[in-house]
């Protein structure tokens, strides 16, 4: 059974012959005598727990609710409507909209029998559409005149009369035409409200997995604790202690962060239901003059909402114990062991973290479409996304496509004498355990490349080129200070002419190459430094990448725009959010993503290439690299 609307501050249902519903404007309803007896003129909402005061806000009976209840009423009590043709009190068994009466059986079968009005369409309770039953609105000035039009200057309906009166000189469209439009923005923005709740619910099911993996590192990491601890329990019992309570205490600001960003979205995702509820009640039950009355408060409430979208994903901070240097430590017992966090996805050896939360599951609810309400005060950005492939629209409708290519590092060409890639994909600036002879191994650069290569596109003098769509990939490089010093390459990430990868030992010295590199800078000296380069010349410095202290750590992000088909090559620092470079390049040959580490001893480096479907392609992301194409 379908439930009357209740009253947002006494909770009473809504009956036919009962108190009117009034609109409050976050769209619930109150009933009349809340309104009238509302202490102070203040009226709280609590469904939403907003407050109204009603000394500077005139409350509307809301039509819709009205209409909603009559439905309601007629479909499951049939038996409070009585007849209103003669009003003798006999219950009431069907509906005639022409005559906007509800008639008896007699009125019904006198009704059939007259000429005037046998021909008209009587509707029985069973049969009534939500929309059938509703009563033409009249003048107000003019009491014969029915109102059939809409003033677009004074936000009105007004009818014939009024038309050829004091609204002679005004834009004014016929009643239905202007109607059509409102409940089309009216779709438009339940539309808008569904798919941002969408988003809210993704985000809840991704803090809910972070609450339980947050919940089992904890738990984890005091089992790695105390194993650490065995062998010095004398001495370090106290440390044990410390660091014990330190842990919990920072599970436990991580877990009320946790809830109040889950708090928080739950109430946005109920109130957008709330919203969208209401939206598709106005849509089923509402006339014309509803739709023309209710739009600008519904668009009020749904402005409100699409201010600020929810992340794509809740990023939870790495928490790591650091067991390394475990024997030196026995005797500096006082400054062994630290519960650190850490924004890395990356693991070094004898730490343990916590991953970040982004299920395959929540991936489908990455990327939602807001789509622009034609005629609205506030323009929305519109991003059409799949799991690969990427399009963002600009203000002038003018589709940008992306497509993010998987790529894979080859652990079979990696120049093992100076890294190797280990078994889940990442490139590491140490030689592997055990050499495996490859006659496919690069032999002078100290990295490696992808595993496939980026052809270029056809030749226009043969064949008519087709469009090509950009690519996009980006790194993620654990980087940690061992010793520090000057002059020291720490990582590059770039493209390469295919005939030209193991040339030279770094991508920044080969003349058909292009790459991002960070440096232990010799003019910022202290500060490892990020340039770009371009066939061996190297570009502008960005210093204070990170420090060059020893002992510290940080994860460095940058992305790689590709687009062969019109010679375009850029790189974006992502945690800057600036695009470093974007040159114009006539290419000769295939190119090869290459990747390279430094030396070990100094610095260690873990990098990790992220492409395909693991990319998370944020706004601001989307900004960057539609920047880099222009």
């Amino acid at each position: 059974m379908d439930a009357f609307p209740k009253c947002s501050v006494c909770q009473q249902q809504f009956t036919l012959k009962g108190p009117a519903p009034y609109l409050l404007p976050c769209l619930h309803a109150v009933c009349e005598i809340c309104v009238t007896s509302a202490a102070g003129g203040v009226i709280s909402c609590s469904t939403c727990q907003r407050g109204v005061n009603l000394t500077d806000t005139t409350l509307q009976k809301d039509a819709v609710r009205q209409k909603e209840i009559c439905h309601l009423t007629a479909k499951h009590r049939p038996t409070e409507l009585l007849c209103t043709h003669e009003d003798d009190g006999n219950q009431a068994v069907c509906w005639c909209q022409e005559c906007e009466e509800f008639l008896c059986e007699y009125c019904q079968n006198m009704h059939n029998s007259f000429k005037a009005t046998r021909r008209h369409v009587v509707e029985t309770f069973t049969d009534t559409s939500s929309g059938s039953m509703y009563v033409d609105v009249v003048c107000k000035l003019h009491t014969r005149h029915p109102l059939e039009y809409f003033d677009e200057n004074c936000k009105s309906l007004i009818c014939a009369k009024c038309r050829l009166g004091e609204h002679a000189d005004h834009n004014v469209t016929d009643l239905n035409v202007a109607a059509d439009a409102a409940k089309g923005r009216l779709e438009q923005h339940e539309r808008n409200v569904s798919a941002y709740r969408i988003s809210h619910q993704a985000y809840l099911k991704n803090i809910s997995k972070a609450i339980n993996d947050t919940k089992m590192t904890s738990s984890d990491l005091k089992e790695v604790i105390h194993h650490s601890f065995h062998s010095l329990r004398t001495q370090l019992d106290q440390r044990e202690k410390e660091l014990i309570i330190e842990l919990e205490n920072q599970t436990k600001r991580e877990l009320l962060s946790l809830h109040i960003k889950q708090v928080t979205s739950e109430g946005e995702s109920e109130r957008c239901k709330w919203t969208s509820d209401y939206i598709k009640t106005v849509l089923r039950y509402a006339s014309n003059s509803d739709y023309l009355t209710l739009e600008s408060s519904i668009q009020d409430i749904t402005k409100t909402y699409l201010t600020s979208l929810p992340p794509h994903r809740h990023r939870t901070i790495a928490t790591a114990f650091n067991t390394r240097g475990l024997d030196k430590l026995k005797s500096e017992i006082s400054k062994f062991g630290s519960i650190s966090a850490s924004g890395s996805d990356q693991t070094d050896n004898g730490t343990q973290t916590v991953d970040s939360h982004l299920t395959a599951a929540d991936s489908k609810h990455q990327h939602l479409e807001f789509l622009e309400v034609p005629n609205a005060p506030t323009s929305l950005p519109r991003f059409d996304a799949g799991c690969e492939t990427y399009r963002r629209e600009t203000g002038t409708m003018t589709a940008v496509t992306l497509r993010c290519p998987q790529l894979q590092l080859d652990a079979a060409r990696a120049n093992t004498n100076r890294c190797h890639v280990t078994t889940d994909g990442q490139l590491v600036n140490s030689p592997p355990v055990t050499q495996h002879r490859h006659s496919g191994r690069l032999r002078k650069y100290h990295g490696t490349c992808a595993s496939t290569s980026i052809p270029l596109p056809p030749s226009p003098s043969t064949v008519t080129p087709t469009p090509h769509t950009p690519q996009y990939w980006e790194t993620h490089s654990r980087v940690g200070v061992v010793g520090g010093g000057s002059g020291w390459l720490i990582l590059e990430v770039g493209v390469v002419e295919e005939s030209q990868v193991d040339s030279k030992m770094y991508v920044c010295q080969q003349s058909r190459s292009w790459c991002v590199s960070v440096w232990s800078c010799v003019t910022h000296r202290g500060s490892l430094c990020t340039s770009v380069w371009q066939q061996g010349e190297e570009g502008k410095c960005y210093n204070n990448t990170m420090s060059d202290t020893p002992g510290t750590q940080a994860t460095l992000h940058y992305g790689v725009v590709l687009d062969v088909g019109r010679g375009r090559l850029a790189f974006i620092d992502l945690d800057r959010e600036v695009v470093l470079a974007k040159v114009d390049v006539e290419w000769r040959e295939s190119l090869l993503p290459v990747f390279s580490v430094g030396p070990p001893g100094r610095y260690t480096v873990n990098m990790k290439v992220i492409s395909g479907a693991d990319i998370t392609m944020t706004d601001t992301k989307k900004s960057l690299i539609y920047d880099t194409l222009n």
